[in-house]
């Protein structure tokens, strides 16, 4: 049976929205800070503990425990098995589940899948019940309960935190499973399936310690593994290894530490190092650890595994892996005599926090939240602050001392020292990250200084952390309020540091030459180059006069779609840095409710730069009003700080702004796309070739020479771009002009046709003609947009995008040195290209008749997958419809 690929799943959920999903659910969310509440789907409460955190896709309950992301969600909610909501899911997003296949492996043929995505030899096996797994895990967890023997194993090697044990649903097999499920009946039977009961009919896990291990996307449990307690014996489910143990940790820390097993994480869980995710053996560092890593963004990974020769071949293998993705990596090593961490812990006898945290350190910088439990000495000088806090109200206290590092304030205090980023106060709220630290140990959080409950939440996480009262810090957190208020003030009074400086005669008559140049378009290609990109010269360009259109009524927008390392980064920069700064608003991320909340005219006449679109995609609608309509407005309750009530106030957004963004995906949403010009980078060999040489240009003498000269060009160009008056444009030519109108977005593309003539003019508004107060394009001009937009417009108006053209002739070219077919092996070997991509040019070219499968070749022990490759290759319409320049300038 095929199953979805890991990319699939990942453009699956991708195009979900879990906001959405959770409201067609008839769940009323309400916004607090970053997150939405509700009341749990999944248990009775009165308040509000569930949690959806959109800019990570990620849900969670206070209460109940649950926690997943939009997939895991419909699972439960739904009661639907995994592959059923991946369908409903994809249904929703207009996807078809079959492209998102991968083609079937060798020797699968009469294979059904079970409940955890692998498969059984017997073809007439009914499916596993979903769930079923959840159930032998709490008949396990039940069972360790009751059985002291299997309590007392871990307690002999120094585990016996009962609520980490009950976190982490450690379980014991006693056989009894066996004795609950007859045999031959339909559980027994799927028990089968999953191994948990073997084709002999033994407990597979029978006197072993059990240990489930969760999927790290959906959250549900998806193998276990088993350590004998009588001998020392290491068992897992049947099939490959998947699921991450403690897979949150990597959710909430840059920073993670890798254990060679299960036993060796807990051991560091006990010691107060919550951080620790262990792998599977010496090989046992698989896909899902790896893929984990990557997406939750870790940026540090400690390696910890075993003291002896496997543990430090696999810790070198590991360490190269993590590295070749941009991991940094830090080896931890034991002490002399001790060979793992549940050795360690057993050696130190109570004392193993402190010791982890040495070794931890001289494995590099400080990351870990560690928090060891309290030893007598602390405990005795806790009990002296408690005290001390009894005398506060009588005693004179010294006034804490804050001083101010740039925009970070810095509080000394008790022995802990408080670093605090303050926010402008927004809808009565007065928002700060602040950082507690005490020794190495520390707490970090976003709160509201001003909400008593906020203040009273952080300080009782950070005193549990750093061991101090929580009145202490409540005090602190007053202190910081009254600083951060009075630095908010001092910032409102400074001056605007985003007027535009006045220039020097100079400076005008240098700009102003510029602004004239008879090749002024060409020129700004140059000073593209010698700012550091080559080639593109259609994208540069138009990427320019996008950005420039931020001074007109009706501003251009374009999304870059490109494979990671095509040059979208390179190229936005550049463009970034030609524009005046006081004119650019450079974000990572844009929340779905920010820009209602922006300030008004903030953004009016200004150039928006989303260097990743994954980060918009939660404002896309609000980035589509401001397109159209230049406006939003939103309604929202706001507590009027005199009364207490609550009122409705209406907050409105008017700007004129030009947007670029850039993005991995080959395609995005349908909306967005009407309204901006959607580039193609230049992915060929010969683009490669001129990047390297440029590279290797950039370090010669010649080189310095050109960053030295890049200061200069962007002074001119921003110099240039002052000078340039918000004068309207006039076409005078408009009713000649033919345009495409077969599909009904030709509408919107029109119009941006017709602006992308209004920005040359712009432009060129020193060398154009002016009639009644405006200025008037000329044929110039029209041939400006004609060049720019002919070869985008008809990507635009294309069902087949230029790298899957090019790809098509790539596989054409080969297929005629075949017998009219290929297989993706020969694809992907002859191309020198990752699996991925071809599994994907191969699915899409399928589905628009490009490709076929060639009869007979599909399934099958022993045989691929052929393609027969049609003669005919996708073409594009030349010119798009559009009247030629030299057409126009002949009517006139």
């Amino acid at each position: 049976m095929q199953h979805v690929t890991k990319e699939g799943i990942e453009r699956i959920r991708s195009a979900n929205s879990l906001v959405e999903i959770v409201k067609e659910r008839g769940i009323e969310l309400r916004p607090k800070g970053r997150s939405h509440f509700a009341l749990c789907p999944f248990h009775e409460e009165k308040t509000p503990s569930f949690s959806v955190t959109p800019h990570r896709g990620l849900f969670q309950c206070f209460g109940c425990g649950v926690s997943g992301d939009v997939i895991g969600f419909v699972v439960r909610h739904d009661q639907i098995a995994f592959p059923a909501a991946l369908e409903k899911l994809a249904g929703r997003a207009g996807m078809k589940l079959d492209a998102l296949m991968e083609a079937p492996a060798i020797g699968t043929s009469g294979v059904r899948a079970n409940g955890n995505g692998r498969g059984t030899g017997h073809s007439s096996s009914r499916p596993v019940q979903p769930g079923l797994l959840g159930r032998v895990v709490e008949h396990y967890h039940r069972t360790f309960c009751q059985h002291e023997e299997a309590q007392t194993f871990l307690a002999e090697r120094g585990i016996t935190d009962n609520a980490l044990l009950k976190a982490l649903k450690v379980g014991y097999a006693d056989g009894s499973l066996l004795t609950l499920t007859a045999k031959g009946s339909d559980v027994r039977t799927q028990l089968e399936q999953l191994g948990v009961i073997t084709a002999t009919g033994r407990e597979l896990f029978g006197g072993c310690l059990v240990v489930p291990i969760p999927d790290p996307i959906t959250g549900e449990w998806t193998s276990l593994y088993g350590r004998g307690r009588r001998t020392k014996r290491h068992c897992y489910l049947p099939g490959p290894m998947r699921g991450v143990v403690n897979y949150q940790a990597a959710r909430l820390s840059s920073e993670v530490i890798l254990t060679e097993s299960i036993l060796d994480a807990v051991s560091m869980h006990q010691a107060g190092i919550s951080t620790a995710i262990p792998i599977y053996g010496v090989n046992g560092f698989t896909a899902d650890h790896l893929d984990l890593l990557k997406r939750e963004g870790v940026s540090r990974v400690i390696l910890a595994l075993d003291n002896d020769g496997p543990g430090k071949k696999a810790t070198e293998t590991i360490r190269k892996r993590l590295e070749k993705v941009g991991v940094d990596v830090g080896i931890a090593e034991f002490p002399n005599g001790i060979k793992d961490a549940n050795a360690l812990l057993l050696s130190r006898n109570g004392d193993a926090g402190e010791t982890f945290r040495r070794m931890l350190d001289a494995a590099g910088p400080q990351r870990v939240v560690v928090t060891p439990p309290p030893s007598s000495e602390t405990a005795s000088q806790a009990s002296a602050e408690s005290s001390l806090l009894s005398e506060k109200h009588t005693a004179p206290t010294k006034a804490p001392e804050v001083t101010r590092a740039d925009d970070t304030l810095v509080l000394t205090r008790q022995g802990i020292t408080y670093q605090v980023k303050a926010y402008p106060v927004t809808l009565g709220r007065l928002r700060a990250t602040v950082k507690a630290e005490r020794g190495p140990s520390f707490h970090v959080d976003t709160l509201d200084l001003y909400a008593s409950r906020s203040r009273t939440e952080f300080s009782k996480r950070a005193a549990k952390a750093l061991g101090v009262g929580v009145d202490d810090i409540e005090q602190a957190l007053l202190a910081i309020l009254v600083e951060a208020e009075k630095c908010i003030e001092e910032d409102e009074g400074k001056p605007d540091v985003s007027a535009v400086p006045k220039l020097s005669d100079s400076e005008k008559r240098k700009a102003l030459a510029f602004l004239k140049r008879p090749d002024l378009l060409e020129q700004i290609r140059r000073d593209i180059a010698t700012l550091g990109f080559v080639g593109e010269e259609t994208n540069k360009l138009l990427l320019y006069l996008v950005a420039v259109s931020r001074k007109l009524a009706d501003p251009l927008s374009a999304v870059i779609l490109s494979q990671s390392g095509a040059g979208k980064s390179g190229i936005t920069e550049v463009i970034e840095r030609l524009i005046p700064p006081e004119d650019v608003v450079l974000v990572t991320r844009l929340t779905p409710q920010s820009l209602y909340y922006i300030e008004d005219g903030f953004l009016d006449q200004k150039l928006v730069i989303v260097e990743e679109r994954q980060g918009s995609v939660e404002a896309d609608y609000s980035i589509r009003v401001l397109q159209s309509r230049k406006k939003l407005i939103a309604a929202a309750p706001v507590k009027d700080p005199q009364t207490g009530t609550m009122k409705t106030k209406i907050f409105t957004v008017e700007a004129r702004a030009a947007f670029i963004e850039a993005t991995t995906a080959s395609s995005v949403n349908h909306e967005n796309a009407t309204r901006c010009f959607e580039l193609s980078m230049d992915e060929s060999v010969a683009q490669t070739q001129r990047i390297h040489e440029r590279q290797r240009l950039m370090k010669t003498e010649r080189g310095l020479r050109l960053r030295e000269e890049a200061a200069q060009i962007a002074q001119l160009h921003w110099n240039a771009q002052r000078l340039l008056e918000s004068t309207p444009v006039v076409i005078p030519f408009a009713d000649l002009l033919t345009f495409p109108a077969s599909w009904m977005r030709t509408r919107r593309d029109h119009a941006r046709f017709l602006n992308l003539i209004e920005v040359s003019a712009f432009l060129h508004q020193h060398q154009r003609e002016r009639r009644n107060g405006a200025i008037c394009a000329s044929v110039a001009d029209y041939a400006v947009a004609y060049e720019l937009s002919r070869d985008v417009l008809a990507e635009t108006l294309s069902d087949v995008r230029k790298p899957l053209r090019d790809a098509f002739r790539s596989i054409q070219e080969l297929s005629l040195k075949r017998d009219g077919t290929v297989s993706r092996r020969e694809v992907r070997e002859a191309l020198n290209l990752p699996d991925s991509t071809v599994r994907r040019w191969l699915a899409d070219l399928v589905e628009l008749e490009y490709l076929s499968v060639a009869e007979g070749s599909r399934g099958g022990a022993g045989r691929s997958t052929r393609y027969h490759v049609a003669t005919q290759a996708p073409q594009l319409e030349e010119g798009a419809g559009l009247l030629t320049p030299s057409g126009l300038e002949a009517m006139l």
